[in-house]
Parts: C-alpha cells; sequence; structure tokens
C-alpha cells in the first residue's frame, strides 16, 4: 500500500510540478532562515553555561537611586561588602570579585638576557583566588595555588603567547606592568586557556586581589562600589534571607557615606546566565546582547517558518477542490477515511522532508555568508540540538497541514462529491483560505514597517550631528606614563613627536587625552557647588586631556571661556564644562554656571566656562554630565588629518595612506613601542556593530518571509486563475476589457490587503515606538510610516500577480471555452 501511495505522490508531484516546486522552494527557504535564526538565538542565550555549576552562580548587583530618582541597574557594588556577606553565609560556597585596571593605560614588559618584548593589554583585573573554585578557568600551566600572594598574576592563553614559546617554562618568570600609575613588578604564577566566545566575561591578564592596595585602598571601603561580585551558591542558598542580610551590612556600614552624595543601593541577585541578554549597563565585562533583539529575531524565525505553513496550506487546500473526484472514487472504491487520510499525511511529508533536506544543503552552503551575517560561527553540526528542535517542529507542522486537507475532503460525501455539489465552495470558498492570505498580509505589512524604523534609526545614529568632529582623525595608543614621575620621558617624547607632526602639510593639530568618544569614561567624582550644603551632589564624568583638546573635537563655548595656557585645576581649580554638568548642578542657564565654586575633587575647582553638549557614547544615552580637566594623565594621542576634501575617494584614501606612513616614521625617532592606531569614527561607530547586525539579520530574513509570501500568491494567483479560465473567455466574448478581467481577478486581494492594513498599523506604530524607547535620541514616527509600507506591499503583491493576470487576460477566448 505504501508504495502505491509513493506512486500516486510522484504522479501527483509531476502533474502539479509548478504548485509542488513553489512549496518545496517556499517551505526550504522558510526552514532554513529558521535555522539560522534558531542557531543565532541559541547561541547568544547560552552565554557562561559551560561552567558545571552554572545554575548555582549568582552576581550581587544593586538597583541604584538618586535624589529619588531611579539609575536602573549597578553592575558593581562595594567589593568588602560582597566577600563579608558571603564568608557570613554558610549556603554560600565561594565568591569570585573582580576590581577593574583598565584605567592605568597599562603595558607588560618581560625582559630577558637576548631581548625586551613590550605590548599594550587591554582587559586587566585584580580577582580573588577562589574565583577559579568559581568559575571553569582551566589552566595550561601552572596554577592558582599561590594566587593568594601579593605581585602574582595569571595570563590568558593569547596574551602568554606574546611572551612566550614554551608555557611550562613561563611559570615564575617575572614581568613589569607599566602604566599611568607607575610601574610594578609580577610574577606570573598560571596561564589559563583563553575563554570562549559564549561568556560575559572579558580579560586578559588578572592580579591577585592581595596586590590591589598597591593601586586602590578601596578593597576595604564599604562604600567604595566599583567590583563586580559572583556568588558560588549550595542547594540550602536562601535568596530572599542572603539579600536581607546582604541589605543589612550595607546600611549598617556604607549607606550613610553613599547617602551624604544622594545615592541608595538595593542589592539583588543576577544569575549568571541571564547576565548576557539582561544586563542594561554598558559598563560591563563585554557589551551585552538586548534580550529584545532576540525576542524580536526568534518571532521573525517563527513568522518565517508560519508563512511557508501558510503557503503550503493554502496551496493544499486549493489543490484538494481538484483532488474531490479522486478523493470520491477513492471512497466508492472502499478506501477508509484513515487511508486518505495517510495518503495526505504521507504527501505532506514527502514535500517537507524535500524541503528539510534542501533547507540544510542551503544552510551549509552559505555558512561563511551566514557567520558575515549574524557574527556567528556557523555550522548546523556544532549544535545537533538546535536542528533536532527544529526537526522536531517540522513533523508538529507536517502532522497539522497534512491533517487539515484530508479532514476536509474526508467530511463530504461520496455522492455529492462525484456529482459536484457546490463543495469545491465549502473546500476553497473559503473564509478560511481568505483569512490565511490576510494574516500573510498583515505579517508582510508588519516586516516592511519594521525593516524601515530599524534601518532609518540606525542611519538616523550613524549620520547624526554628534557635537564633534570625529571624522578625519587619527588615534593613536599612548605608552605608559608614570602620573607621580617627574621625570615624564614619555611627555618628553611626545612634544617632540608633536613638534615634528605640525610639520607635514597633511597634519593639522595633535593632542593628548586620557578619554576617547565612543568608550565609557572611567573617571568619576561626586561633585557639589560649594555652599550648597543641602545639594545632592552630581555625578560627574571627568575628561583629563592636554591644552586644545576642546578645540580639537570642535566643542563650542557657551559661556564663559574655554581653557587656556596657564589654567591649572590643581592649583587654581580652572575647568570647564559641559551643558548637562551644569543643569545637573541646578544652573538653568549656561552663564550661571560660569564662576560657581565646586567640591567634591581631589581641589577645589572654579568653572571658567561652559561648552556645548556632545554625544561622548553612541545615541542609545543621554549626555553624560562632563568635566573637562587639564592634566598629564594620557591614553591616546589624536592626530587631524588635512585630507583634499573634493579628491575622489581613492584619492583620498592614498593620501590618508601617506600620511599614516608619514605619523609612523616620526613615531619611530621617538617611541619604542609599536605604533598602535585606528581612526575615530569607525572607533565611534564600532557600538552601533550590534544594531547594524541586527538591522541587517531583520532586513534579510524579511526579506526572505516576504518572498515566501509571494511565492504564495503567486500560486494562489495561479489557481485562481485557473478556476475562472471559461469566465474569462466568457466575459471577453461579451467584451470585458484587460482592465475588467484584471480588476475581475484582483478585487479579492484588494479587500483582504485593505484589511489586513488596517489590522497591521496599529500594531505597527505600539510596537515599533516601544522598540524605540530604547534609545534616549531616536526619529519620529510619522505619516511616512503609514503610507511607504502601504506603497510598498502593494507594489510587491502587483508585480507578484501581475504577469499571471496579464497573461490570462490575453489568453484567446476559443482556447478559454474550450478548457476542460
Amino acid at each position: 500500500m505504501l508504495k502505491n501511495y509513493f506512486k500516486t505522490i510522484i504522479r501527483q508531484i509531476r502533474k502539479e510540478r509548478e504548485f509542488s516546486i513553489i512549496n518545496v522552494i517556499g517551505l526550504a527557504v522558510g526552514m532554513a532562515a529558521c535555522l539560522v535564526i534558531a542557531q543565532f538565538v541559541y547561541f547568544h542565550s547560552t552565554f557562561d553555561q559551560y561552567h558545571e555549576r552554572a545554575d548555582d552562580i549568582y552576581r550581587l548587583t544593586a538597583d541604584a537611586y538618586r535624589n529619588g530618582e531611579g539609575l536602573g541597574e549597578a553592575i558593581q557594588v562595594s567589593g568588602i561588602l560582597a566577600k563579608t556577606a558571603a564568608e557570613q553565609d554558610p549556603t554560600v560556597d565561594n565568591y569570585a570579585r573582580f576590581w577593574s585596571l583598565n584605567y592605568m593605560n597599562a603595558s607588560v614588559i618581560l625582559q630577558d638576557e637576548e631581548k625586551k618584548s613590550m605590548a599594550d593589554i587591554e582587559h586587566i583585573y585584580c580577582t580573588d583566588q577562589s574565583t577559579f573554585a568559581v568559575f571553569d578557568l582551566p589552566f595550561m600551566a601552572g596554577s592558582a595555588e599561590r594566587f593568594d600572594e601579593p605581585q602574582t598574576a595569571i595570563m590568558t592563553e593569547s596574551t602568554a603567547r606574546q611572551y612566550f614559546d614554551d608555557f611550562q617554562s613561563a611559570i615564575g618568570r617575572p614581568f613589569t606592568l607599566a602604566g599611568n600609575n607607575g610601574s610594578q613588578e609580577f610574577e606570573l604564577v598560571g596561564i589559563i586557556r583563553d575563554l570562549p566566545d559564549q561568556t560575559h566575561l572579558r580579560f586578559n591578564l588578572l592580579l591577585s586581589m592581595e596586590s590591589m592596595d598597591n593601586f586602590s585602598e578601596s578593597r576595604i571601603a564599604w562604600a567604595s562600589t566599583n567590583f563586580y561580585a559572583y556568588l558560588l551558591v549550595n542547594d540550602q542558598f536562601n535568596e530572599k534571607q542572603f539579600l536581607q542580610r546582604t541589605q543589612s551590612l550595607h546600611e549598617t556600614n556604607g549607606a550613610e557615606k553613599l547617602k551624604e552624595y544622594g545615592y541608595i543601593f538595593n542589592h539583588r541577585l543576577q544569575k549568571l546566565t541571564d547576565i548576557h541578554l539582561h544586563s542594561e549597563n554598558y559598563g560591563d565585562f563585554s557589551r551585552p546582547m538586548n534580550f529584545k533583539i532576540i525576542n524580536a529575531l526568534a518571532i521573525i524565525g517563527i513568522t518565517i517558518l508560519v508563512i511557508a505553513w501558510i503557503n503550503y496550506l493554502n496551496l493544499g487546500l486549493v489543490r484538494t477542490i481538484e483532488r474531490l473526484k479522486e478523493v470520491g472514487i477513492r471512497k466508492s472504491l472502499g478506501s477508509s477515511t484513515r487511508q486518505i487520510t495517510a495518503l495526505f499525511l504521507m504527501e505532506a511529508t514527502v514535500l517537507n522532508l524535500a524541503a528539510f533536506l534542501l533547507a540544510l544543503t542551503i544552510v551549509q552552503l552559505l555558512a561563511p555568508y551566514i557567520g558575515d551575517l549574524t557574527g556567528v560561527t556557523f555550522n548546523i553540526f556544532d549544535n545537533p540540538e538546535v536542528t533536532l528542535t527544529l526537526v522536531a517542529i517540522v513533523m508538529i507542522g507536517t502532522l497539522l497541514i497534512g491533517l487539515y486537507p484530508s479532514a476536509v475532503s474526508n467530511r463530504l460525501s461520496i455522492s455529492g462529491i462525484l456529482v459536484g455539489q457546490g463543495h469545491q465552495k465549502k473546500v476553497g470558498g473559503m473564509t478560511f483560505r481568505k483569512i490565511l492570505v490576510g494574516l500573510q498580509f498583515t505579517i508582510t505589512f508588519l516586516l516592511v514597517s519594521g525593516t524601515l524604523v530599524v534601518e532609518r534609526q540606525i542611519r538616523y545614529m550613524k549620520t547624526a550631528d554628534l557635537g564633534i568632529a570625529i571624522n578625519d582623525v587619527m588615534v593613536i595608543q599612548a605608552p605608559p606614563g608614570d602620573i607621580n614621575s617627574n621625570d615624564r620621558q614619555d611627555m618628553v617624547s611626545f612634544n617632540a613627536f608633536k613638534t615634528e607632526l605640525k610639520k607635514h602639510a597633511g597634519i593639522d593639530m595633535v593632542v593628548n587625552a586620557g578619554e576617547i568618544p565612543g568608550e565609557r569614561i572611567s573617571w568619576n567624582a561626586s561633585i557639589k557647588v560649594q555652599g550648597q550644603t543641602d545639594a545632592i551632589a552630581t555625578q560627574a564624568s571627568l575628561v583629563s586631556m592636554g591644552l586644545g583638546f576642546t578645540d580639537f573635537l570642535g566643542l563650542k563655548v557657551v559661556a564663559g571661556r574655554g581653557l587656556q595656557k596657564g589654567d591649572d585645576p590643581w592649583s587654581r581649580g580652572d575647568v570647564v564644562i559641559n551643558e548637562r554638568m551644569a543643569q545637573s548642578l541646578g544652573f538653568e542657564n549656561p552663564e550661571d554656571a560660569v564662576g560657581a565654586k565646586l567640591t567634591g575633587f581631589y581641589a577645589p575647582l572654579e568653572v571658567r566656562g561652559v561648552l556645548q553638549n556632545h554625544h561622548h557614547n553612541s545615541l542609545h544615552y543621554d549626555y553624560d554630565p562632563i568635566i573637562y580637566i587639564l592634566s598629564s594623565w594620557t591614553e591616546y594621542y589624536f592626530i587631524k588629518l588635512n585630507l583634499d576634501q573634493t579628491a575622489s575617494s581613492d584619492k583620498r584614501y592614498a593620501q590618508m595612506q601617506g600620511l599614516v606612513q608619514t605619523v609612523e616614521s616620526e613615531w619611530n625617532q621617538f617611541f619604542d613601542f609599536n605604533m598602535d592606531y585606528f581612526f575615530l569614527d569607525s572607533y565611534f561607530n564600532r557600538q552601533y556593530n550590534d544594531d547594524e547586525r541586527f538591522g541587517n539579520i531583520f532586513s534579510a530574513f524579511s526579506g526572505l518571509a516576504i518572498f515566501i509570501a509571494c511565492l504564495g500568491l503567486f500560486g494562489l494567483t495561479s489557481f485562481t486563475i485557473k478556476q475562472k479560465t471559461k469566465e474569462i473567455g466568457i466575459r471577453k466574448v461579451l467584451g470585458a476589457t484587460m482592465a475588467d478581467l484584471i480588476i475581475l481577478l484582483s478585487k479579492n486581494y484588494i479587500w483582504i490587503m485593505g484589511a489586513s492594513y488596517l489590522l497591521a498599523m496599529p500594531v505597527v506604530w505600539y510596537v515599533l515606538n516601544k522598540w524605540l524607547e530604547n534609545y534616549s535620541f531616536r526619529i519620529e514616527l510619522g505619516l511616512w510610516l503609514l503610507l511607504v509600507p502601504l506603497v510598498v506591499v502593494s507594489f510587491i503583491a502587483g508585480m507578484t500577480i501581475l504577469s499571471k493576470m496579464l497573461k490570462a487576460s490575453k489568453m484567446n477566448p476559443v482556447k478559454s471555452l474550450r478548457y476542460e
């Protein structure tokens, strides 16, 4: 019987070749897209799950408030608070704390008999010996046994390879960590494997927590909230009780000090496996992925598969109409309902299986391009659980879309089918079929609208006026220089380097600074206006810079004056602030802030001028309150290139490369370090990488969804024309024009499209407004959002069905009337 069914299915596929190809391609593209999105979602949803006890690890965080206003999630807390709370709770097995040294512009220097090796190192943290009991960090050489001693260090594999060929012989070797805080000697006691991609943790060099006192006193400060703290708990752990005890410790020790600056911390716990998708703070180890993006992509993946199934079901229903006589004859010859159902299910299984195999082939062949698009290394065999889950979903879908046509045909009587008593209308006429087409149009409106808004928002962020000049700016990582030294050889070299560079016609300005636009400002202080005892302190971002940095960026003075030669913040208090800082200090007008005396810094400050606001970070975030301070603390050298703006892009690129070579030649005259450089505009725009990736994925898969919907619309139109062949012939004989026939064939789709548009647009408006709330600076939704999707969808639908309608309207009436 199965062999007979299989022959029937093959014969049916050959007979209806066009419909079968449309079904298989639509299902294959839908399954391939769903598989890719499922892999992407799985990758980002399984961060940090490789640790053996990942489900038992929590991060201690806090809901932060200032002056009653919620500041969101504080992911850094007091280190002594976390340590004490963990040690006093028997249900906490261990703890891990990380304290960042990323602010110090550090380099590792290794001296041996033959050579001196030196390289800049990022992502440096002091951490506890117990960190290696909390996290799975396998050692390639050495161990953490001596990591409770001062001046001991552990490197990751890739960092160690910059200095050592043999890891075993590297253990015990001394090295120098040089930075803007001076130089210190450390002993290498271990080398661990590089962290996997699926972790929020990012570090290259770990120093023992006992070494931290050489850099800061905050290890024992209850009100110093600058530690990432993690807890490893056991089965008896009670989250509510632990938080009550922790909050009590905080209130007893550090809360009052924080309240002096207007801060309140309510501590809470965050599961390790939730951090990557649910951390709202851009000051984390690595940039988190917005879970809303993951949810949106998951919905798109499911939507694409649903559209493919709707196509199959729609075309299956209209094909059932043509097979009613076949079903009637089979029933009259003794076929049972079960046998008819088995035939339909087997046909659905064959088509879905062919589509699934084609989908796997497409995905594997396009894996490199998919990897570039998603940023995730892609191989269907790496995560078999994802593929198997999709197989299960496909099987369920096959069952559902195979059972419905058989259920419809089995519902009809044999005599009615063979005589033909209007059962075609019951199967295909057909409110249900119109609902399916309307659902496809609704989804299409949603996807087109979403694509337009996402693309516009990303373009707006990348082209918005930042308030600073970032184009044609070359940035060089500055070598470390001891801020406390009287012999600043790094500044001597910089000044000589600067003098030589300015002799070249292609270079306009050269300045130094400790911060860079596009990166979180690491220097902060709680600042008040002197004499305002009841005022709440403002958490200000402090930008250390050389003279001329604000002019280099093009920041306009809106009140007072800019900093000038002879100004000194340490002895005279000379600083400038931005408009947001003036507003945060309580001044209604920038002019009122000029001359204000500020406290909370190492020395009393006095505002000399107010600068316009600028976007130091991406447009996701609001303006920072900033104080600009003259200081020799330097992490970057900024070089403004004078490129010919009227030249072609090729000539400008060649000019830029020539200037880079000039800068590198001068660099080698004054510095022993390699010249690590980049361009400021690219560096700033890297903040939008996740947004661009989301936009590209959204656009690509929205396009696929629309393509699948068009396939279904094309097939459905073909069937409609086939059904109305005789009617078209009669109407042409009676004088109907081509326009009359096109209106006849398309009017149902026009009504369905109109209803779908009215249903979709309120949802579009609400959902996209909610999505835009993630951005402090965003586009405004307007009339264009209502009109453009309607025009686009109408055009796509019209182009899809027009060729078939034109062909039908040109058909010879004689052939039409002879049909069947």
